[in-house]
């Protein structure tokens, strides 16, 4: 079943724990299955990486005890059964916490078994877009479930995990306070961001959307961090950085925000190259394994998944996310959001015969949701 944001915030005002519950104990399972089949298709070699087996191992426990629990609670809707259930989604939610970076872990340990040239990278870069909007759209269901009737918190004006009426540029200065600490924490100097609005639809009002706000800051963060690197790198003997300009916009169909830097851009050739999972120009992050426990890996620790995520991010939700560079200059990045709810529907993959078919044969179509 295919979640449209509406339905999100609709059900979140007026839906009842036993029918999330009853929702989620059939379509969690389904989603599960449906990665679970997709992992059997992996790159040749990268099932055989320790961390992704550790991945494998998870999602297969999880299915399990999602199969389980609904099997031995079969004809209950009691609130009892449905408080159960959502202590099982939430461990299962923290079981899957590190999975990007294990999973990213896993194509470092390929490219170090395979010196980057053997490994397929379309049939990975297939594999690796499906797999994380599979993770993203779980993560958000148990999320709101558990925002909602566990005991997650969220904000006061949020329904469970969706801000009804999310303040673009509130977002996108939270993510430039980040980005410019991080940036100075490596470089000891950020350039500054200027920010203007423009609202066609109610001009002189602030842009407001209803939407996840940790995806929007995820993505803005993503694309600030990008910029301020290249613009501190492209000047690195100026004691005066050209700011970086970001433009949030309100049309009848879309909301955009766009992020311009003059950060030197990239020849064209390459542009597809920084979406691939194999590609990052950050050093090479320590194995996950020699992190000791609690300890969090940075944002700049060369995963090359930040990028790739941004774009899935918005295009989970029918969105989308695009760079325009120019070379010797900058970089301009986009991204569309949908204006209205009831068109920010999940895109997601499916598995059937054209998926299957799509990992020996490139460029069918029917393996996502419209």
């Amino acid at each position: 079943m295919t979640y449209y944001l509406y339905n999100v915030d609709k059900l979140g005002r007026s839906g009842s724990i036993s029918n999330s519950y009853k929702f989620l104990s059939s379509e969690l399972p389904i989603r599960l299955a449906h990665i679970m089949k997709e992992l059997r298709h992996l790159p040749v070699g990268l099932s055989d990486m320790p961390s992704v087996q550790r991945v494998d191992d998870w999602y297969a426990t999880s299915l399990i005890e999602l199969i389980d629990f609904r099997d031995q609670n079969k004809g209950k809707t009691c609130k009892d059964v449905a408080k159960k259930f959502t202590d099982l989604v939430a461990n299962i939610k923290q079981r899957h916490d590190g999975v990007v970076e294990t999973m990213a872990q896993g194509i470092i340990e390929l490219k170090q078994a395979k010196k980057d040239s053997n490994v397929d990278q379309y049939r990975l870069q297939y594999f690796l877009d499906r797999f994380y909007t599979n993770r993203m759209s779980i993560r958000l269901l148990i999320t709101q479930h558990n925002m909602l009737f566990g005991k997650e918190n969220s904000q006061k004006k949020h329904i469970g995990c969706v801000d009804p009426t999310c303040d673009l540029s509130e977002i996108v200065q939270s993510a430039v306070t980040n980005a410019s600490e991080l940036c100075d924490q490596y470089y000891m100097v950020f350039p500054s961001v200027e920010i203007n609005v423009s609202n066609a639809v109610e001009p002189g009002s602030t842009v407001n959307i209803c939407y996840i706000p940790s995806h929007l800051h995820y993505m803005v963060f993503e694309l600030l961090k990008n910029s301020m690197r290249a613009v501190v790198e492209n000047y690195p003997n100026s004691s005066t950085l050209p700011p970086i300009q970001v433009t949030i916009t309100k049309g009848e169909e879309d909301i955009v925000v766009r992020i311009s830097d003059r950060g030197g851009g990239i020849p064209i050739s390459k542009l597809e190259k920084i979406y691939s999972y194999l590609y990052s120009s950050a050093p090479q992050p320590p194995s996950l394994d020699l992190i000791p426990r609690g300890e969090t890996v940075t944002p700049l620790s060369g995963f090359g998944v930040g990028l790739p995520l941004s774009r899935l991010y918005a295009r989970y939700l029918n969105g989308d996310l695009r760079l325009s560079p120019l070379q010797g200059h900058g970089m301009d990045a986009y991204i569309y959001l949908k204006r209205l709810s009831v068109e920010a529907n999940e895109v997601l993959p499916v598995f059937g015969e054209a998926a299957s078919q799509q990992y020996l044969v490139r460029g069918l179509s029917g393996d996502w949701t419209a």
